[in-house]
């Protein structure tokens, strides 16, 4: 009777445990750091973090007007790819939430350079350079 009594308790602490405390599953994305991006921008702190394969992470800051976008960008997982002149640009996948009437396409250009038609990315030179070549995806969070 204890042995039984023993193995209920069990399964019934096991089961409880599984449960989501609210009682309804959420279905907000969890990225991982390195896994699946290697560069981060802190939007409102106009700070990218990127992140090679090898060494430390290097922050880079630049609070010019020169810099940051002409309008905020949602936050969520950005791919890194090129428009079709062959510049930079940020393509939105499924998983990022975009407010209605919002580009998927942003696109990235160097501090200072001419703002093209649409959303505008304005990216520090050398952190361009860095996205350009190395980065695959970029997490766009405050």
């Amino acid at each position: 009777m204890l042995k039984h009594s023993l193995s209920a308790l069990i399964a019934i602490a096991a089961l409880a445990s599984g449960a989501p405390a609210s009682g309804t599953p959420t279905y907000e994305p969890v990225y991982i750091t390195d896994g699946q991006y290697t560069a981060t921008l802190l939007q409102h702190s106009h700070q990218w973090r990127l992140q090679p394969l090898r060494g430390d992470e290097v922050d880079i800051t630049d609070h010019s007007a020169a810099c940051g976008s002409n309008k905020p960008v949602p936050n969520g997982l950005w791919y890194v790819s090129q428009d079709d002149r062959g510049r930079p640009q940020l393509v939105a996948p499924s998983v990022t939430e975009l407010p209605d009437g919002f580009p998927q396409h942003v696109a990235l250009r160097a501090c200072g350079d001419k703002a093209d038609d649409g959303v505008v990315l304005f990216v520090p030179p050398v952190a361009l350079h860095w996205i350009n070549d190395f980065v695959g995806t970029v997490l766009i969070d405050d």
